[in-house]
């Protein structure tokens, strides 16, 4: 390792360093929770006020941040490797995207979110990917590992990595109609030509790709501390699932109630699966000691 990477790696070695961090995840989900039924139903109505506009990248980079905390407490030095790097590459990539038009589609950031990195990209949107990214991967392990056993960070299964890419693509697919034409985040260039709400099929093909990129990094860092022999720490294990779920719940809500229908109705499938591999082993295992009991 580097100096600066051993100063860190013992750094978050302290307990007392990582008890401060995990007060803070808690401070951050708690103002979270108490601003999210409001930014559901303000812009659901439309009744955002002009002062307001700044709170969605607000509310964009405590949930990145959230992300980059509680990896961080997880799998100290690794994780807090793997939330800078996915910041610094989804940066990257977003920034070529708004300057030449590649790998998205030729789109441009609105002044909506501020501040702006160098002008074109704001920053709340690294930390949008942060939360995606996080979030999607603890959505797949939730759905492959339905016996409930620990996951085992050594092997690298690339079944993990394309699931993961997929709900971070079908996220994505609630998003953009809300972005584009609801909080007015971005425009794209040539919309008259998308397939999709007027948005490009590039777009939908290089997010995959970027988010199966972002996907592969963080599970690689993963491993690499379960080969370093780090065993990840238990705290709140059910965070990454519920921000993609109260996430993927509010463009449900708003996008059918400003009349983008599609994008509502995909979301709803999306929300109705993960309902049903949730609930359906526990019915099975509840008729299953019903069964046993009547014996």
């Amino acid at each position: 390792m580097t100096l600066l990477s051993e100063v860190y790696y013992f750094m978050l070695s302290d307990q007392s360093i990582l008890q401060n961090l995990r007060r803070i995840v808690i401070a951050l989900f708690t103002v979270y929770l108490f601003i999210y039924p409001f930014a559901i139903v303000l812009v659901a109505l439309d009744k955002v006020p002009v002062w307001g506009t700044w709170m969605g990248g607000a509310l964009l980079i405590l949930q990145g941040a959230l992300m980059g905390f509680w990896l961080t407490i997880r799998y100290r030095w690794w994780g807090a490797t793997a939330a800078s790097l996915i910041l610094v590459i989804s940066w990257a990539v977003e920034h070529i995207g708004a300057t030449t038009g590649f790998p998205f589609g030729s789109y441009t950031y609105t002044d909506v979110l501020q501040p702006q990195v160098l002008g074109v990209v704001p920053l709340a949107i690294p930390f949008a990917w942060l939360l995606i990214v996080v979030a999607a991967v603890g959505v797949a392990e939730r759905i492959l590992n339905r016996d409930g056993k620990p996951i085992n960070d050594r092997q690298l299964h690339s079944t993990r990595v394309l699931t993961a890419a997929s709900f971070a693509l079908l996220l994505d697919v609630t998003i953009e109609p809300f972005a584009v034409y609801i909080n007015r985040y971005w425009v794209w260039s040539n919309a008259e030509s998308g397939f999709y709400y007027g948005i490009p099929a590039s777009n939908f093909v290089a997010w995959w790709i970027t988010s199966l990129i972002l996907s592969w990094i963080l599970l690689h860092q993963r491993r690499i501390a379960a080969h370093r022999g780090h065993t990840p720490q238990p705290f709140m294990n059910w965070l990454p699932p519920m921000l993609y779920l109260t996430n993927l719940t509010m463009f449900v809500v708003v996008n059918l109630a400003r009349g983008q229908v599609l994008p509502a109705l995909i979301g709803g499938l999306i929300m109705l699966v993960l309902a049903g591999d949730w609930l359906l082993p526990r019915l099975a295992r509840r008729l299953r000691r019903v069964a046993e009991t009547n014996l």
